[in-house]
């Protein structure tokens, strides 16, 4: 009883594992996972067909050469009830033998009930998979003599890898599933016919299958082309199952040949791990007769009796095809078992991923054509604004990219620098570093090799030149426009248009990958959005590039209201180029101060016989500092003169400290320390009489305001340049007593480099300001045009095109217009490969879930 329960059990779990698996193939998840099947091949005339019918009990097409010419699926399902069979088509791939997406298996005709109209059907259903031209009802209606004519009209398939279903329900049946491919073919009329019977062996015969081979024993087991098939596929043998075909037409004295082939199925020859199988069979006469399948079984079993060697071989389950159809049912439903739960995890994770790759792809576009180009634009635009605004990650890129550009538009004008050295022609020669290299290093100076060089000649000749009518000792106001033009002549060529291509460049680029990424689904859209674009930049750039021209001619006429930095830099300029003159002349060392005014006064007429100016009519930048002197101290040391004389003496000696900053009091540099200090000693020394006995105030002793300079732009007389003293470190304490001293006679605000200041009149001294007042003023156009480029092309290129951008492309686009819709649909087409992609990750998706329903229904 346990026994009958447990055999019950079994067979009840084999329907539902097989029913499971023809339902998963059914529904196409061949495709997607490898099922469990069993594949039954063959060379042509091997006996194939034979032990298909056999195994299924029902007559296959058989015809002189190739009778299957597509896979047939054989399901035999065990029943109670009467015999019966239903036949279907499962159209896996096109015309062009692409894979379809969307797999389901077609009825094709009514349910059989009579075994002798199943081989008829399935010629028809033959034809209709070769002919999927035809109509199903046209082929099922037509004799089968016309089908035959239309078939040898050439227009049919020679195979097809869609496959014939047979579904097979009976009394006498096994529980078992398998496919029963076309014959393996040795010669073709062409080549392509044979690989293609191959490829589709190969493809089936892959996986979780198991390969039944049919071996004909009529021919030597070497010569079996089928066999070498498998054995590609399954080089271990642990997947093959051989079957011997046609034992009776091998005679009784053919004893070698008999005893060969009992070796192989015996596993001595040839062994495979499922072994091989041996069956017999209704001959020619016989199937004429029309026999049963009961009466063939039962022939089958009498010539394995009877027959030597078979008969007395101890391998008798070997023999018949009962055994065969057993064993084959027992191995396909231990894959299954096995395989079961692996197919399930596959399943699972495949239509994770199938879920995945669809959620990546763009929806289905469901609104109106214009509306939903509206809308895209809209966040195009939206998008390139943030880019303008900048922000953090990718969309600090594009400002980033302006902003280097910017630098380096910096530094090229930056390197437009006049180079100007205050020396003269022979002086120059002298030089063997340029003094200047280091100034601004960091804005980027350069070398004298790039930029050239003006010396104290070459100004005195450029000015002389430029005179017209001017009165004497007037600079004209044409050459230093002259010099100013100099080094603004190439600040569009080689700086400004470099800057604006670069940000142009720059900003089509992220234009393009901003477009590519919108609208990357509608090739045609794509195309038009950024043609567009780069007609709108062009318009923009050229707009943009008129400000730029007007900025860069604005500057060819010299104008600034930044008059203190101007002033700034113009004297620093001049304090630089006079301390250079003064450390290069070296040769002659300035006197000392004498005790006697007197003396003082005629030392500066005349000296080392070049006539001079008078202090009363020399130019005194500081003379304003010293006018109103403020009151000394009441209380003062009595070597007052000692003390001063001492600091000054030490002090008349050239100073390190020659490179003058500009005082917050606006604090300017004398022509010389004669036209400030006269004869210190003299002035200390003409102290008023004491009063009442007392000890006059020091405030009496306050030095007296020096009379207002000359004019400093007056050319200059001809003498030999003053000698700069030797150079000297002046002691730190004398110089800080100098500077107490000043400080307490009322002259705050004195620092040590403005002292650097006090040097002899100059032979060069207009050239030196003009050179110092077009050095200062560069200062000034470089930092104004280095800010109003970027300005410029900020407002009037980049913010200008995201302003105008939404309104352009709705005007270009002609989204306001009548034919809005028919022109925003033709937008809307669909890449054939997205919409094909789309429409097979769906069927994936459908066809997976089908599967996993399947499978949860089923106990595991």
């Amino acid at each position: 009883m346990t026994s009958y329960l447990s055999s019950m059990d079994y067979s009840r779990r084999r329907k539902e594992l097989l029913a499971l698996v023809n339902q998963l193939r059914a529904v196409g998840a061949q495709s997607e996972l490898d099922l469990p099947r069993i594949t039954i091949i063959g060379n042509q005339s091997a006996g194939k067909s034979s032990v298909v019918e056999a195994i299924s009990g029902i007559n296959l097409p058989r015809d002189a050469g190739t009778c299957t010419r597509c896979p047939i699926e054989c399901r035999l399902t065990s029943a109670s009830g009467p015999w019966r069979c239903n036949i279907k088509i499962r159209k896996e791939y096109d015309s062009r033998g692409r894979r379809l997406d969307e797999i389901r298996e077609v009825p094709f005709g009514s349910t059989i009930l009579d075994k002798a109209d199943v081989e008829p059907a399935l010629r028809r259903a033959q034809f209709a998979v070769l002919n999927a031209q035809i109509d199903k009802e046209t082929i099922l209606t037509t004799s089968l003599d016309k089908l035959e004519e239309l078939a040898a009209t050439g227009k049919s398939l020679s195979f097809s890898r869609n496959v014939v279903c047979v579904d097979l329900e009976g009394p006498e049946l096994t529980d078992l599933s398998f496919i029963d491919l076309p014959g393996i073919i040795q010669n073709a009329p062409d080549d392509k016919t044979i690989s293609l019977v191959e490829e589709l062996a190969l493809f089936h015969t892959k996986g979780n299958c198991l390969i039944l081979v049919a071996i004909p024993m009529t021919d030597d087991i070497e010569n079996q082309k089928a066999l070498r098939l498998a054995r590609q596929v399954d080089p271990e043998g642990e997947r093959t199952i051989g079957v011997m075909t046609k034992p009776d037409m091998i005679g009784p004295g053919s004893k070698k040949a008999l005893d060969l082939w009992l070796e192989v199925i015996e596993g001595r020859r040839h062994p495979l791990l499922h072994g091989y199988y041996c069956t017999r069979q209704p001959d020619d006469e016989q199937r004429n007769k029309q026999i049963s399948s009961a009466e063939a079984r039962s022939l089958e079993g009498s010539f394995f009796r009877n027959t030597p060697p078979w008969a007395t071989s101890l391998h008798t389950q070997r023999f018949g095809t009962a055994n065969l159809t057993s064993a084959l049912s027992r191995l396909l439903i231990d894959i299954i078992n096995r395989s079961l739960p692996d197919i399930k995890k596959e399943a699972a994770k495949q239509l994770t991923s199938c879920r995945g790759d669809l959620s990546s792809l763009p929806e289905l576009i469901e609104e109106e054509p214009v509306t939903y180009i509206l809308n895209e634009v809209i966040a195009f635009c939206v998008e390139f604004d943030q880019f303008i605004k900048g922000g953090s990650g990718e969309r600090a890129q594009l400002i980033q990219d302006h902003r280097r550009a910017y630098e380096v538009l910096k530094r090229k004008v930056r390197r437009t620098v006049p180079r100007f050295v205050p020396f003269t022609k022979d002086e120059d020669n002298f030089m063997a570093d340029d003094p200047l290299d280091g100034e601004e290093e960091a804005e980027g100076n350069t070398s004298s090799e790039e930029l050239g060089s003006l010396n104290l000649t070459d100004m005195r000749r450029h000015i002389k030149k430029s005179i017209t009518r001017e009165l004497p000792n007037n600079v004209p106001f044409e050459a230093k426009v002259a010099l100013i033009n100099d080094f603004q002549q190439t600040w569009r060529t080689a700086s400004i248009d470099e800057c604006f291509e670069r940000v142009m460049v720059s900003t089509v680029g992220l234009l393009t990958d901003l477009v590519n990424r919108r609208f990357e689904r509608h090739s045609l859209l794509r195309n038009d959005v950024h043609e567009l674009m780069l007609k709108l930049v062009e318009k923009h750039y050229g707009r943009c590039l008129m400000f730029l021209e007007a900025a860069l001619e604005a500057e060819e006429t010299p104008f600034t209201q930044n008059t203190h930095y101007l002033q700034t830099t113009t004297d620093k300029w001049l304090s630089k180029y006079k301390s250079l003159r003064a450390e290069r002349n070296q040769s002659t060392a300035v006197p000392k101060p004498s005790s006697d005014a007197n003396a003082r006064s005629d030392t500066t007429s005349t000296q080392n016989g070049a006539s001079t100016k008078p202090y009363s009519q020399e130019q005194s930048p500081a003379s304003n500092m010293f006018s109103q002197p403020a009151k000394m101290p009441t209380s003062t040391s009595t070597n007052a003169n000692e003390a001063f004389s001492s600091a000054w003496k030490s002090f008349s000696q050239p100073s390190p400290f020659q490179t003058p900053k500009p005082s917050a009091g606006g604090f300017t540099a004398p022509t010389s320390y004669t036209t400030i200090f006269p004869n210190s000693s003299t002035y200390f020394s003409q102290q008023p009489s004491s009063q009442n006995g007392q000890t006059p105030s020091t405030a009496s002793f306050a030095f007296k305001p020096a009379p207002q300079p000359a004019s400093s732009q007056a050319e200059p007389v001809s003498a030999k340049p003053s000698a700069a003293p030797q150079a000297q470190e002046p002691k730190p304490e004398a110089v800080n007593e100098l500077l107490s001293l000043l400080a307490k006679c009322g002259y705050t605000g004195v620092t040590v480099e403005d002292l650097g200041k006090l040097k002899p009149a100059d032979e060069y001294e207009t050239e030196l300001q003009v050179m110092a007042e077009v050095r200062g003023y560069f200062q000034v156009a470089y930092k104004r045009i280095i800010d109003n480029v970027p300005n410029f092309i900020d407002l009037r290129f980049l913010k200008a095109l995201g302003k105008d951008m939404q309104r352009f492309l709705i005007t270009e686009l002609g989204l306001g217009t009548a034919s809005a819709n028919e022109k925003c649909a033709q937008y809307l087409v669909e890449d054939p490969l997205m919409v094909a992609r789309r429409a097979e990750l769906k069927a994936r998706v459908k066809r997976l879930e089908s599967v996993q329903r399947e499978l949860n229904n089923l106990r595991l």
